[in-house]
């Protein structure tokens, strides 16, 4: 509870930053301006993605094993590996970049010296997005969570303080510094946390020392190829939305997505920092490990739940909000997309356990099932039902997705959820069901949103009553709020 109150709120400060740079960008630059540094981002992002192995969840687990060993020495021997792969990932893919920036100069934006030269001024970027998840992995992997956090903050803040005066300045001519000094601000500030634990040491051109990155290259590779598949499974969603509606659909399924998307990266933030690093240090021992699995289903069942049953109850008033009014027509599917949320909290904890082992091939299944379901279910539903189909096929493939990783868990490592777990599950599920029904159900927006509150109420009671009496996280709370009123 701790670990997901820090990372949390970590991550809504820096949504928080990242909106009103959003916001700054839209008013300066324009639409134009912003396609332009989208299609820059999502570039960098690609090539990144290709060619720096995923490390800062890929080398988690190594890092957290010789943490585990409480020896130093190993501890620093494998820093050394880590950076060495880091930087050299980093240099191959900046050296790539670079030999291909006159295509992307003509694929993107036609034939240009222009946005030739500024591809090569922005290749050094790929180095510091490389270097800096190497020593994000080092920090995650020594349970160095707190100053993780705080450079999550660190580097939407200056992301937010180097781009609004620069394009005040510079226009669209600041685009390409900005992008530049983010990326560099960013690996300052995790080089300036992490240096204080471990000086800086690299051999990257050493085959000895690769060698023995070559399990942190190995899970990479599958976390890369999963993240293509993912991808690929929603751009194959896009391009149906598109062919079966028009460019409007597109829009409205893309801004009711954004909350299923967006969301669990807030609400999950802590199982990749705090979770993963510690389960991976204890997998083999079985007894630890299923308490600490189920230990995470219980806490994110009864914290995710009222907040979900929140925005999916107020999503008429929020939607809007972060878009326009135009845009209503996509509460519903959000609204059921949503909902499946729930089924998320119990599977997200549970998918990391081929991670934590390193069974990567057997992790690349489970998502290539995940994004089969993922393709043919939207696809279908939108077919027959328009928007509110595809809500309903994302519903479902969180339901399928439980039963998948679960099913997956049970027959290839044993774990069970506990009792408490599915106790937790089943209550919320049925104060679910009360608000899906209510909303989708009653004619009365009134009712529908009086009696979706009181469901927010009762879950968060619920999940209140439990989590006092089984944590030491609320009591110690209110025990500092009483004597800060004294």
């Amino acid at each position: 509870m701790k670990y997901l109150g820090i990372f949390g709120g970590a991550q809504v400060i820096s949504m928080f930053f990242d909106l009103l740079r959003n916001k700054f960008a839209s008013v300066l630059l324009g639409a134009g301006g912003l396609g332009i540094v989208a299609l820059y981002n999502r570039t960098i992002q690609m090539f990144s993605a290709c060619t720096n192995l995923s490390l800062s969840f890929s080398a988690v687990r190594s890092l957290s094993e010789a943490f585990e060993t409480g020896d130093d020495k190993v501890v620093r021997h494998c820093v050394k590996v880590v950076r060495s792969v880091a930087l050299l990932t980093g240099i191959v893919g900046m050296l790539l970049f670079l030999a291909v920036s006159p295509l992307l100069s003509v694929w993107i934006f036609g034939a240009s010296e222009y946005y030739v030269s500024r591809f090569l001024l922005l290749s050094p970027v790929l180095l510091f997005i490389a270097v800096s998840g190497g020593e994000l992995a080092i920090m995650r992997g020594v349970r160095e969570l707190s100053k993780v956090a705080v450079c999550m903050v660190w580097t939407a803040l200056s992301a937010l303080l180097v781009a609004v005066p620069l394009y005040m300045w510079m226009g669209l001519g600041g685009v390409f510094p900005v992008i530049f000094l983010i990326a560099f601000m960013q690996v300052a500030g995790l080089m300036f946390c992490s240096l204080r634990l471990y000086r800086y040491s690299v051999s990257p051109f050493s085959l000895r020392i690769l060698k023995e990155g070559r399990g942190m290259v190995k899970l990479g590779a599958g976390y890369i190829f999963a993240s293509i598949l993912t991808s690929c499974a929603l751009w194959l969603v896009l391009k149906a939305v598109s062919a079966f509606g028009d460019g409007a659909e597109t829009g409205l399924f893309s801004a009711g997505y954004f909350f299923v998307s967006v969301l669990p990266g807030v609400l999950f933030s802590a199982l990749d920092s705090d979770y993963y690093p510690r389960l991976s240090a204890i997998f083999n021992k079985t007894a630890e490990r299923d308490a600490l699995v189920n230990e995470h289903v219980e806490v994110h069942v009864l914290v995710q739940s009222p907040i979900i049953l929140f925005v999916v109850t107020f999503m008429p008033l929020l939607l809007p909000l972060l878009y326009s009014a135009d845009f209503m027509p996509a509460v519903k599917m959000a609204q059921l997309a949503l909902l499946g949320l729930l089924c998320h909290t119990a599977t997200y904890p549970v998918s990391f356990l081929p991670l934590s082992k390193g069974d990567t091939m057997l992790f690349v299944v489970q998502e290539t099932i995940y994004n089969l379901t993922f393709t043919a279910l939207i696809v279908a539903g939108y077919y027959f039902a328009g928007l509110t189909g595809a809500g309903v096929a994302l519903l479902l493939t969180r339901i399928v997705d439980l039963a998948v990783v679960y099913a997956i868990s049970r027959f290839k490592y044993g774990f069970r959820l506990s009792g408490r777990a599915c106790a937790y599950l089943a209550v919320n599920a049925l104060i679910f069901l009360l608000a899906g029904l209510t909303l989708f159900v009653c004619g009365s927006v009134l009712v529908a949103t009086v009696v979706g509150g009181l469901c927010v109420l009762l879950s968060g009671a619920y999940s209140f009553y439990y989590l006092s009496k089984n944590s030491s996280v609320l009591p110690a709370l209110k025990r500092r709020f009483l004597k800060f009123k004294r």
